[in-house]
């Protein structure tokens, strides 16, 4: 209907499609107070997802509109990786801040998505202004055990939190390897089974009761092998 649906897309997005097929497996109508992220990285290219920011206005039924805000950044040659530790970074940052740091940032991308709705809707030029990320201000816990499966799926808690802003901070970019991390809400695990599918290597944070601990998404769904 007539409230739902808008959306800007602009500028050179290779990895949208994929990106929207993650966002509607893993992030849409999915329940749970905790950051909704999503990342792919592919090549040259790395698209950031950032879901449930809570804009100022409403539908029909007076329900708060979410906006869902996705930025793709091309790296300009494989000797400036620059931009793709900022994009992870940001995931990183925002797994590790408070729920009033939390807030902030949240309120400062749904401004930055509200400017460029308003843009298009009163039919002006889309001009982008540079977003800008956070950055690290906090180190996550380093006596925490490291992520080594290619594939994992973890309960979405402060300490399985703390070790995927690790993976996402100190993460080694590899050639020809699609990666993508997925936090979010009440996931189930064939879900994340989905998501795993889409990516040579993938990290997914769920607050879903049936992964209550680490477990393998690269080992099939007939196995589900935890460790």
């Amino acid at each position: 209907g007539e409230d739902y649906d808008w959306y800007v897309k602009a500028g050179d997005l290779q990895l949208f499609d994929k990106m929207d097929e993650i966002y509607r497996i893993a992030l849409r109508d999915v329940e749970g107070d905790v950051p909704k992220l999503a990342i792919i990285l592919d090549g040259q290219r790395i698209g950031l997802l950032i879901g449930d920011l809570p804009s100022q206005r409403v539908d029909h039924s007076q329900r708060v509109i979410q906006d869902t805000l996705y930025l793709e950044f091309e790296r300009e040659s494989h000797k400036t990786v620059l931009c793709h530790r900022t994009v992870l970074h940001t995931a990183a940052v925002l797994l590790l801040c408070s729920k009033k740091t939390y807030k902030f940032h949240e309120e400062h991308f749904t401004q930055y998505a509200e400017e460029l709705f308003l843009r298009h809707s009163q039919e002006k030029e889309l001009v982008f202004k540079t977003a800008t990320l956070p950055v690290v201000s906090q180190q996550p816990d380093f006596n925490l055990p490291l992520i080594r499966q290619e594939k994992s799926a973890l309960f979405s808690d402060l300490v399985n939190r703390n070790r995927c802003a690790r993976y996402l901070l100190y993460f080694t970019e590899r050639d020809n390897i699609r990666f993508s991390f997925v936090s979010t809400g009440r996931l189930n695990l064939e879900k994340c089974y989905q998501v795993a599918e889409k990516s040579d290597e993938c990290l997914l944070l769920t607050l879903s009761s049936e992964v209550p601990q680490e477990i393998n998404l690269k080992k099939g769904k007939s196995s589900r092998f935890k460790i």
